[in-house]
């Protein structure tokens, strides 16, 4: 398969799962043709690839973590060989700075309208596709223009650094090239609305009031909606990400699954409360405060499955959100419990007469992390101390989680200038 004219570059990396079958290329005849025509010693191209190729391999177990690693790390060898015309070895900070320019203003060709994926299956053979592109435009419209954003470049710069630490370990490199590399270089085009607040992406108090409303009468009314009422509840009031809830790979062919053991009962100070264990982002383990009014819920659910207890036991092994063979729905099914949530919460709306907060509902559909960041930001508006939502959302720092999650001084100085006499 030849990729299509104007697109010089071509996928070099398989998915988590078939990383390991590229050791040897038999099974990639175009891979193997296209390291062979690169405009620079193929030898060193071929080890280039294999030395990338085992470093992927250590990440292969976490998928999350590997599909950013791999996108970023084909993407800058496709750039290094066909567009600086050097190889690993010579990677410098000119090198990186001519790369994250490229980054911001990508030539058209490199860009494709949606994603694609790198190999396809024929015969007993994988072949390179030629749909697939180092950048994607995921926006429908069809002239919306690419551009790359902030957090891109962030998630980009973490993938190099992490990579060329493994390069000199590994000798491959004598220093980091992304010391010497200004920070402007790696920062987005300078945007026209700078002065705009921060977008918080978040519910309104109305907009989660709304919703939980909905899923209560609901479930109420139809015993089917108790899982989405469940979910709903759970990933607001814990700070959970979709993953968090769906089984996990820990190790080669090792899965850890949220069960209702994760959930436990101590005594502070004569005080009894609850907690819940989260295997979370970076398979670190972080443990969240249940609320009171929360373990309603969790009896609510427990009820529903007809478990023997209202509340859960020590070394309970029943998985949190069973499938109906028994074991646990995946991380796609819990997406979909979501989006099934906001559809008839907006349909809801629309049959009130809420026509905005409906079409507001839909267009966030898919973005479960809304729930996360309500969450976050409803409890440290009503006071609770940042640092102890910091550790609950699983943060470095409290910096970090005031930035992103809340923005309780915008909100306050809004309604201040509202109140403001004319």
């Amino acid at each position: 398969m030849n990729a299509r004219p104007g697109f010089p570059g071509f996928p070099l990396f398989d998915t988590a799962d078939l990383i390991h079958e590229q050791a040897e290329l038999a099974l990639y005849p175009d891979l193997l043709a296209a390291l062979n025509a690169v405009p620079i010693n193929p030898d060193k191209a071929r080890q280039d690839f294999y030395t990338a190729r085992r470093f992927l391999e250590k990440y292969s177990d976490v998928s999350g973590t590997y599909n950013r690693f791999r996108s970023e790390i084909q993407r800058f060898l496709n750039y290094t060989w066909l567009i600086a015309r050097r190889h690993l070895a010579q990677a410098d900070s000119d090198l990186i700075t001519g790369y994250f320019a490229f980054l911001k203003t990508p030539p058209a060709p490199w860009i494709s309208r949606g994603i694609y994926p790198a190999f396809v299956s024929q015969a007993d053979l994988r072949r390179s596709n030629p749909d697939w592109r180092p950048m994607a435009l995921r926006s429908k419209a069809v002239q919306a223009p690419y551009s790359v954003t902030q957090a891109s470049l962030n998630a980009s710069r973490t993938a190099l650094q992490t990579f060329f630490k493994y390069l000199v370990a590994h000798d491959y490199l004598p220093k980091n090239p992304m010391i010497d590399v200004r920070k402007r270089d790696r920062n987005a085009k300078p945007s026209l609305n700078q002065d705009r607040d921060a977008e918080v992406r978040r519910l309104t108090d109305w907009q989660w009031s709304f919703l939980l409303e909905t899923l209560t009468e609901l479930a109420d009314s139809n015993p089917k909606f108790e899982r989405n009422l469940f979910v709903i509840v759970t990933m607001k009031s814990l700070f959970l990400r979709v993953s968090e809830l769906a089984p996990r790979p820990v190790d080669r062919n090792q899965v850890r699954t949220p069960c209702f053991g994760d959930f436990r009962r101590t005594i502070v100070d004569g005080e009894p409360y609850w907690v819940y264990s989260v295997f979370g982002k970076g398979d670190k383990t972080r443990q969240v405060t249940l609320p009171d009014a929360y373990l309603d819920y969790l009896k609510r659910w427990r009820g529903h499955l007809g478990l023997p207890s209202p509340l859960p036991v020590p070394g309970e092994s029943t998985p949190i959100l069973p499938s109906a063979k028994g074991n646990a729905i995946g991380k796609r099914q819990v997406q979909r419990i979501y989006e099934q949530a906001m559809v008839a919460t907006a349909d809801r709306m629309e049959r009130e007469g809420y026509l905005d907060e409906a079409r507001q509902m839909l267009a966030i559909r898919s973005e479960t992390h809304y729930l996360r960041h309500t969450g976050a930001s409803q409890a440290i508006e009503a006071g609770a101390d940042i640092r102890h939502i910091s550790e609950e959302l699983g943060h470095a720092n409290a910096t970090f989680t005031e930035s992103v999650y809340v923005n309780s001084e915008q909100a306050r100085r809004r309604t201040e200038g509202r109140r403001r006499r004319v």
